[in-house]
């Protein structure tokens, strides 16, 4: 991982952020790719070593895994995503690691074509290389502990949320600016969702939804802050619909604190997630939040208190419920506030780093705080 900048990389920079303050343990992170989340982990008190998988074919990478891990020595190697569980996994055993931790972010997204026949392989293989290598397996849900129970074991299984680095979440840009950047007039009612322009997160429902709501509330804007394979077809529907002058399509921000701000309602219609980093990101900035009761969403969304949950892929529910949100803004103001209080007590990074520690620690038995710990 490190190339990109989505909901893995912003959990490892919010747990490595909080890790390195913990006593008693010592920490190296090793990327794929330089990237965002290289540069921003470099400012971290820790060893970080990027083997760029661009220059490098899998063997290259299997050795330039063990030559980190034999300098270092950890006691625990922790991995992400399918290829550097892969290859973590099988070089940590092979280097003589004595544990390994796999976290599983989701459970995998439909593909069409050569791609599905790509991440089904790399499934098959992290699947094998699971049961067999991983000591212990952290689900960021309870939905989806359940799922991977049924594979790997209740008894390897741990389930550790998602936590957001609460002081990280920074607006730079008053929202009033920011709506006049865009074009946004100051009455208009800004519905925004972030994320990737992909079949899974559920955006041509939402589109739908708009469709629906602006024939009520002739004032309202969307925008899609985000890229991804899905935006032509979007864009080229919303026109078809008579929308086009009404939709905002941002493309890829890094600032999307700053797109959040300046919403009214954000949405996140997706089929199915773990713990979005995304929705924390939401709740944190206090935005009143419609969001599918899918995967680990409704874990931390709690309906009519911190925002509302819809059936997935169903516009016109989606609609009724933005509309109740637009018609009633003390509500929305209200759920806002909720949000915030409830990312803060039960969705921190410092919980969910303080979580991964004592998992860490329970995997060494005898150790405790203030022994020394290597972690990677």
């Amino acid at each position: 991982m490190g190339d990109l900048w989505a909901g893995a990389e912003v959990h490892l920079l919010a747990l490595m952020t909080h890790l390195v303050r913990l006593h008693g343990f010592e920490w190296s992170v090793v990327l794929f790719n330089e990237g965002r989340l290289a540069d921003e982990l470099r400012k971290l008190p820790l060893s970080l070593a990027v083997i760029p998988e661009s220059q490098h074919g899998p063997v290259a990478l299997a050795s330039g895994l063990a030559r980190v891990f034999r300098q270092f020595r950890p006691d625990v190697v922790h991995t992400h995503k399918y290829k550097d569980s892969i290859l973590g996994s099988i070089v940590a055993r092979y280097t003589g690691v004595p544990h390994v931790v796999r976290v599983v972010h989701g459970m995998p997204e439909p593909f069409q074509g050569l791609r599905n026949v790509k991440m089904s392989a790399y499934m098959i293989a992290d699947r094998f290389v699971t049961r067999r290598l991983v000591d212990k397996v952290i689900a960021v849900s309870s939905e989806i502990e359940q799922a991977l129970g049924r594979l790997y074991g209740q008894g390897r299984l741990v389930c550790i949320h998602n936590g957001i680095d609460l002081e990280a979440v920074r607006v730079t840009t008053q929202r009033a600016d920011k709506r006049k950047e865009w074009g946004v007039d100051g009455k208009a009612i800004l519905i925004g969702t972030v994320g990737r322009l992909a079949p899974v997160k559920g955006h041509a429902a939402l589109l739908e939804a708009f469709r629906i709501l602006s024939q009520f509330h002739p004032n309202v804007v969307l925008i899609f802050v985000g890229d991804g394979p899905l935006r032509v077809e979007l864009e080229a529907e919303a026109n078809r619909m008579g929308l086009g002058r009404t939709v905002i399509f941002s493309g890829h921000q890094e600032q999307s604190y700053d797109f959040i701000n300046m919403m009214d309602v954000f949405v996140l219609p997706s089929l199915h997630e773990g713990i979005p980093m995304v929705l924390l990101e939401a709740l944190a900035l206090r935005r009143p939040v419609v969001a599918s009761r899918v995967g680990g969403i409704p874990e931390v969304l709690a309906h009519s208190y911190s925002g509302v949950l819809v059936s997935p892929n169903n516009p016109e529910e989606l609609a009724t419920a933005i509309q109740s949100l637009i018609e009633n803004p003390s509500k929305a103001v209200a759920f806002g506030s909720s949000g915030r209080s409830q990312v803060e007590s039960e969705f921190s990074a410092d919980l969910m780093a303080t979580r991964t520690a004592e998992m860490y620690r329970t995997l060494r038995t005898g150790v405790t705080q203030g022994d020394g710990s290597h972690g990677s």
